[in-house]
C-alpha cells in the first residue's frame, strides 16, 4: 500500500497549478509530495515546513517490517516435496516402503529402494544384503559430480545414527542388483536379505514395481567418462520418462544384454564376482588370500585372452588386460596399497565392459 502526503496548499480563490516532485521512502512505499519550484516557492520557510512535515514518515521506514506468515498453500508446497518418515519404534530395528525398479532382461540390472528405521540407542550400519533373484548384490548410492550424475560402490554400506533413519531412493543410495539371474517384471516378488553390523538381519519380500509411478532418478553414470546427457534432456521434457532414462542408463552401465549372444557368454564367463570380492577386501582392509587372489586375476586374464570379441570392445578388453596384469604384479610384489586402487580401477572397467 502506497501513502500519499500532498504538501501542496491553496491560493485564496484558487487552486494553483503545481508541478510536483516526489520525495520517495522505498521503505515503507510512502510518498510526500511536495511544490515544485514556481512563484508560489517565495520563503524558505516554506520549504522548511514540507520537509518538516516529511521527517515522521521517512523515519517511519526505519522500523522493522513485520515478517509474513507462510500461507497455506506454500506450506503445502514445501510439504509435498519429501513425505514425513515415520518415527523409529524404540528398540527395534524396522524396514519400511520396500520395492524394487524392473530388470526387463536376465543378465541386467535392477535396484531396491527402502527406508531402515533405527529405534535402537545405538549407531549402526547397513553393511549387506544378498538375494537369489541376482548374482552380485552391492550397495550403491548417486552423486553429483560437475553436473554429471554417478553411481558408485559403497563396499562400507551405510550408517544409520540411533533414533533415525537410513532412506534408499533413487536418485540416492540404492542397493543394486547385478546379473539379475530371470527378469523382474512389475508385480514379480523376490526375497531379499538385509546384513547390520550388530549382526542382525532382516528378511525381505521385496515387490517389483513400475518404477514410471514412482520417484526418477536422472541419468548416470558409473565410474566412467559416459555422458548420459541426450537422457536427460529427454527426461526434463516428461516427469515419467526420468524413469526410463534411469533404467537406460542402468542398463548401459551394468549390462543388459545388448552384445550378440556370444559376447554375452563370452561376458558372463570372466570371474567379474570374484573381482569386485577381492576389490571391496582390499578397501575395507581385510585378511587377503594372495594364492587365491593371484588365481582369480589369472583367470580374468586367461578368460579375456581366450574369447573373440567385437572391435567396438577391443579397447576395453585392452584396457582392463592391462590393469589386470598390473593388479597381478602388485599382488606378486605383495604391494597391498597398489593392488587397492588398481582393483578399484578393474571393478569400474569391468562395469564399463557390460554395459558397453
Amino acid at each position: 500500500m502506497i501513502t500519499v502526503l500532498d504538501a501542496g496548499y491553496t491560493s485564496r480563490s484558487t487552486v494553483p497549478l503545481w508541478r510536483v516532485r516526489r520525495l520517495h521512502s522505498s521503505v515503507n512505499n510512502t510518498i510526500v509530495m511536495f511544490p515544485g519550484k514556481g512563484k508560489m516557492m517565495r520563503t524558505s520557510a516554506y520549504r522548511f515546513i514540507v520537509y518538516l512535515l516529511a521527517l515522521p514518515l521517512l523515519f517511519a521506514g526505519c522500523t522493522i517490517a513485520p515478517v509474513q506468515p507462510m500461507t497455506p498453500m506454500a506450506g503445502a508446497d514445501a510439504m509435498a516435496t519429501e513425505p514425513a518418515l515415520p518415527e523409529p519404534e524404540p528398540g527395534k530395528l524396522t524396514i519400511v516402503d520396500v520395492r524394487a525398479r524392473p530388470a526387463p532382461l536376465a543378465g541386467g540390472t535392477g535396484a531396491v529402494y527402502f527406508t531402515v528405521l533405527n529405534g535402537l540407542d545405538q549407531d549402526i550400519r547397513l553393511v549387506s544384503a544378498s538375494t537369489s533373484a541376482a548374482n552380485v548384490v552391492e550397495t550403491h548410492e548417486t552423486v553429483s559430480e560437475n553436473s554429471v550424475m554417478r553411481m558408485i560402490p559403497l563396499p562400507d554400506g551405510y550408517a544409520i545414527p540411533a533414533g533415525e533413519a537410513l532412506v534408499l531412493k533413487p536418485g540416492g543410495k540404492h542397493i543394486m542388483l547385478i546379473d539379475v539371474v530371470r527378469p523382474l517384471q512389475p508385480g514379480d516378488e523376490f526375497s531379499l536379505t538385509v546384513n547390520f553390523d550388530n549382526g542382525e538381519s532382516i528378511e525381505l519380500t521385496v515387490p517389483v514395481l513400475d518404477m514410471e509411478m514412482q520417484m526418477p532418478m536422472q541419468s548416470m553414470e558409473h565410474g566412467s567418462s559416459h555422458d548420459y546427457g541426450d537422457a536427460k534432456e529427454e527426461s526434463s521434457a516428461d516427469p515419467h520418462s526420468e524413469a526410463k532414462a534411469e533404467e537406460a542408463a542402468h542398463d548401459h552401465e551394468h549390462g543388459a544384454m545388448s552384445h550378440s549372444e556370444s559376447t554375452m557368454a563370452a561376458i558372463k564367463t570372466l570371474p567379474i564376482r570374484a573381482m569386485h570380492k577381492l576389490d571391496e577386501d582390499l578397501h575395507r582392509g581385510n585378511t587377503i588370500d594372495l594364492d587365491a587372489a593371484l588365481k582369480t586375476v589369472q583367470e580374468l586374464i586367461d578368460k579375456l585372452d581366450a574369447a573373440s570379441w567385437p572391435d567396438d570392445l577391443k579397447d576395453a578388453v585392452r584396457s582392463i588386460r592391462s590393469k589386470a596384469n598390473d593388479l597381478y604384479a602388485a599382488l606378486s610384489n605383495n604391494d597391498l596399497s597398489a593392488a587397492k586402487e588398481l582393483a578399484a580401477d578393474l571393478h569400474d572397467l569391468l562395469h564399463e565392459l557390460e554395459g558397453h
